[in-house]
């Protein structure tokens, strides 16, 4: 068929091949599947039909074929030869245009492999891990709110006062409060890379159950304490491996980027919640999302085989005990240096730092647990209005959160103190949302309240840059025992905060006095104390010495002593059996029971 008569019947359609530099020629075209080629006609005939010879399936091998001549015939060119090829004919005169659709991913290619092409693979080991953390946070707090969502046709079904609601949303933090410090020691020696898919497994085991266990309160309360504790050593986990991984001027970013997960998982779970209730029942939505965690895990070891492959010296600074930046210290019988407890405790810096992570959580503990319901009662909206409505204020936390730590590490490279940078976050963190939300108990209009109460939200996502790049900054190589420890006190607000919001909404019926007032002071005082005590030189907690009041304990000291040497003989007493004292046991028994068969 001549080009005349390939015009008759329309043209062959634009078809373009973007050709590249032949070291980056495969990445190029295996990124886009869809692509144009664009070849010199020549006179002559196409000797198979316009369908066959155009179909989806053959454009593909005549892609490869082409790409594979080209390679062939211009082995220094980096641009396509018109006239050295041939498709099944020979052409002449002007352009003809084709285009070639779609392709088939090959079946060993990984799932990021198929939705973002070979970036995935070229992304270095250390992003592509703050991708999967931040990807277990989203499932972290889609976990936390579920509960807010689905409290309220719990509370229906089981009769629940608000008080009794409370209680059953604060049972989560009693786990997630006593997995913080002995969480980070374990992650200190062991790595986060290895206890965070732990976390996240537990957790999601214990979402699932929850409907099981919903029938009684003790087991409620259980099976949400199970979520709290392992949810509780993710936030150490990600700042142990954002301490070994990524520098200081890219610290922000990355901290913003893994805890900005928690915004987008309220989003998620806020949006996704009340239609599977409504539909299916409240059950539904923790055996999706607890799912959801276990699939991670088994993803998250997928993505760490292949670093261990290809960036090994990435693998080899996940793995173990870091070594200490400060001055040298004594070693344990391992030969590794103790944990100076006592020199956290009395570190000034590291007091400011708790009373913070306290102020910064009640707010956000607080305002997750009884949003929903405050929309729901003020607003007279039903569940999934409400839910919707609550869907803003996690929006405006991730833009927030990323301009957040973009600004504070652009505002370091150029120059600016690194303290003052944390400084300036925290207090726009407390000082904006505290007059947000005082605004929003003065106002009666329901638009300016959502809008305020959002803006509150939004602001507050500059802790990111401020708070919880601290305890790094600090010390890296204590960064997720400090963690821990400061969020030990950040997690009482999740159990006292939430069953004190509603005793007050109880007992006063008022939401302002119940939910904003107490944020409100706490915010101002967070922003005194970070600013006088906070700082962000690396301390090196020598002062380890004991407390004057442990003096008072050295009685049960020695008791405890006694009890660990009573138990140490009583194990070394105990007959220990080695493999041919358990053949001659076993030999005489089955004597025993021959002679009682005869």
């Amino acid at each position: 068929m001549s080009h005349a008569g390939l015009q008759l019947l329309g043209g062959l359609p634009s078809c373009r091949l973007l050709t590249c530099p032949r070291t980056s020629r495969s990445s190029c075209c295996a990124s886009k599947p869809r692509q144009s080629v664009r070849i010199a006609a020549k006179r002559g005939h196409i000797e198979s039909d316009w369908e066959k010879e155009f179909s989806p399936g053959n454009r593909l091998a005549k892609r490869s074929q082409l790409e594979f001549e080209q390679i062939q015939s211009s082995p220094s060119s980096s641009s396509l030869d018109s006239n050295s090829f041939d498709i099944n004919g020979s052409f002449d005169g002007g352009e003809v245009d084709c285009e070639f659709n779609g392709s088939q991913a090959p079946a060993n290619q990984s799932i990021m492999h198929r939705l973002f092409g070979r970036h995935w693979e070229e992304l270095p080991a250390k992003y592509k891990l703050v991708f999967a953390t931040s990807m277990a946070f989203v499932l972290c707090n889609m976990d936390k709110v579920n509960i807010s969502v689905a409290i309220i046709p719990m509370a229906e079904d089981f009769g629940w006062s608000s008080t009794v609601s409370g209680l059953v949303q604060s049972s989560f933090f009693f786990g997630y409060m006593l997995s913080q410090i002995p969480g980070g020691y374990i992650i200190a020696k062991k790595g986060g890379r290895k206890v965070l898919p732990l976390g996240v497994g537990l957790w999601s085991l214990a979402t699932a159950a929850v409907p099981v266990m919903a029938g009684t309160m003790p087991g409620l309360f259980v099976s949400r304490a199970a979520v709290g504790l392992g949810e509780g050593v993710a936030p150490s986990s990600a700042t142990d491996m954002v301490a070994r991984l990524i520098s200081q001027d890219e610290r922000s970013r990355a901290m913003s980027f893994i805890f900005g997960g928690l915004h987008v998982g309220s989003l998620l779970g806020l949006f996704v919640a009340p239609p599977l209730i409504e539909r299916f029942g409240w059950p539904t939505v923790f055996y999706a999302f607890g799912l959801l965690g276990l699939a991670w895990a088994v993803w998250f070891e997928h993505i760490q085989t292949g670093i261990a492959a290809k960036e090994p010296e990435v693998a080899a600074k996940l793995q173990g005990y870091q070594q200490h930046s400060g001055p040298a210290g004594k070693l344990d019988a391992s030969g590794q240096q103790p944990v100076p407890w006592r020199g956290f405790l009395r570190n000034r810096p590291v007091q400011a730092l708790a009373y913070t992570h306290f102020c910064n959580n009640w707010f956000h503990y607080t305002m997750m647990a009884w949003l929903p319901s405050y929309f729901a009662d003020t607003l007279s909206l039903n569940l999934t209005q409400a839910a919707q409505l609550s869907l803003l204020p996690p929006v405006a936390a991730i833009v927030a959160s990323s301009i957040a730590g973009t600004a504070g590490d652009a505002l370091i490279s150029k120059g600016m103190p690194v303290l003052r940078v944390r400084k300036l976050a925290q207090c726009t963190a407390f000082l904006g949302p505290a007059l947000c939300l005082a605004g929003a108990s003065l106002t009666d209009d329901s638009h300016l309240k959502v809008g305020l109460i959002t803006a509150a939200l939004g602001l507050a996502s500059f802790s990111l840059a401020g708070l919880y790049c601290n305890h790094a900054d600090l010390s890296p190589r204590y960064a997720p025992v400090l963690l821990g420890l400061t969020n030990t006190t950040g997690a009482i607000p999740g159990i006292i905060g939430v069953t004190i919001t509603g005793a007050i909404l109880d007992k006063t019926g008022s939401w302002p006095l119940a939910l904003f007032v107490p944020t409100i002071v706490f915010f101002v005082t967070g922003s005194v104390v970070f600013a006088a005590y906070g700082s962000s030189d690396p301390q090196s907690f020598e002062n380890d010495a004991p407390f004057a009041v442990e003096k008072y304990a050295q009685p049960l000291y020695k008791q405890l002593g006694k009890a660990k040497q009573l138990s140490s003989g009583l194990a070394a007493s105990v007959p220990r059996f080695d493999g041919q004292r358990v053949d001659a046991l076993v030999s005489k028994v089955k004597g025993f029971l021959k002679q009682k068969q005869s």
